[in-house]
């Protein structure tokens, strides 16, 4: 019984040996098969495609409104014009200009003590960027084939490919000038306050009193951009793409005015403003196919308020971040000479 149960075992093993052996022995050319098979489809896949690159082929004169600007959490919203452009390949430059059209509506004009006009609040910039590195190197570029909704109208349906690209990538330094006319709060619970001759002026529990300072002055920093402009041609169809993102960060120095205040429909100036003249600020820019979005934070250089304080009440100072004083977001639209559409007329 013991040698006839061997057999099947020995028969089994034997197979097995002789399938593995037959699979090794035909490895090689199966793995010729399977690269070439997948060097097709990758040939295939790249001939569904051509992709012109016009990274270089900016717009000298770029204009994009401003629809909304929140300047300082609220305070105030504006709305203006972003005027950008490149100059012989080799110089950037950026013009902004925003009003305030809406002011702090989290702080009811009832709640404020002091009635002086307030600030609508104007933010005006001017500067350029001197690229020290401007490279090209290989990427890729998302192109939209189609967008829609769903059958029920709850979903966003979109269809895309990602192509190849270049992607210019440069360095630069920028410096500029800036101007920034704003309103000043100060609630009641604060720590600060406004002091004129012999007269302390506070604000009482849930009220605030304000003043208008602005502020001009000059940053120098530097600055990251990638840029991704391509004409891309898939089964007869052309779809020109365009991305611009960009970073930067930048030290600002500027001298800040105050206005005088009115309290109790009296005049008052302030005389325990302290300036505060230098800054930073960090921020982001994403450009995608004409619509800008802007995210910068830092501190802006202005005034602060020097007030005779109890120790018990130096947390209520510190609570107050003496290296951020500012958050700002904006929303720009192309309106004119965009760098999707700039040189590729008839292409």
């Amino acid at each position: 019984m013991c040698h006839s149960d061997t057999l099947p075992i020995r028969a089994n093993v034997s197979r097995q040996f002789t399938f593995k052996n037959s699979f090794m022995k035909h490895l090689p050319f199966l793995l010729l098969i399977s690269t070439t098979l997948l060097l097709s489809v990758r040939a295939i896949a790249q001939r569904e495609y051509t992709t012109t690159n016009y990274t270089h082929e900016l717009s000298p004169l770029k204009v994009s409104l401003t629809v909304i600007g929140i300047e300082d959490v609220l305070t105030p919203i504006t709305a203006g014009l972003l005027v950008e452009g490149q100059l012989k390949d080799k110089i950037f430059y950026n013009v902004q200009f925003r009003q305030g059209y809406l002011r702090n509506f989290m702080i009811s004009k009832s709640n404020l003590i002091t009635t002086q006009k307030e600030s609508k609040g104007t933010v005006f910039e001017a500067g350029i960027d001197l690229p020290f590195s401007d490279k090209i190197k290989p990427g890729k570029v998302k192109v939209t084939t189609s967008l829609g909704l769903s059958y029920d109208g709850n979903y966003l349906l979109e269809k895309y490919f990602k192509a190849d690209c270049d992607v210019r990538k440069y360095w630069a330094f920028n410096g500029g000038i800036l101007y920034y006319n704003r309103p000043e709060y100060i609630n009641s619970d604060s720590a600060f306050y406004i002091i004129s001759g012999n007269e302390n002026i506070k604000a009482p529990k849930d009220q605030f009193t304000h003043f208008n300072q602005s502020t001009f002055g000059f940053y120098a920093g530097i600055v990251n951009r990638k840029i991704k402009k391509a004409l891309v041609k898939n089964g007869g169809v052309s779809y020109g793409v365009y991305y611009s993102t960009k970073f930067y960060a930048q030290a600002l120095i500027g001298n800040t005015s105050i206005g005088d205040i009115v309290f109790n429909n009296q005049p008052y100036r302030i005389d325990n403003s302290v300036q505060m003249p230098l800054g930073y600020r960090i921020g982001w820019q994403w450009d995608q196919n004409g619509v800008v979005t802007g995210f910068e934070f830092g501190k802006m250089p202005g005034v602060k308020l020097e007030t005779p304080v109890e120790r018990s009440q130096l947390s209520k100072i510190f609570a107050h971040n003496p290296f951020l004083n500012y958050l700002r977001v904006t929303f720009h639209f192309t309106l004119f000479n965009g760098d999707k559409r700039y040189g590729m007329n008839g292409r």
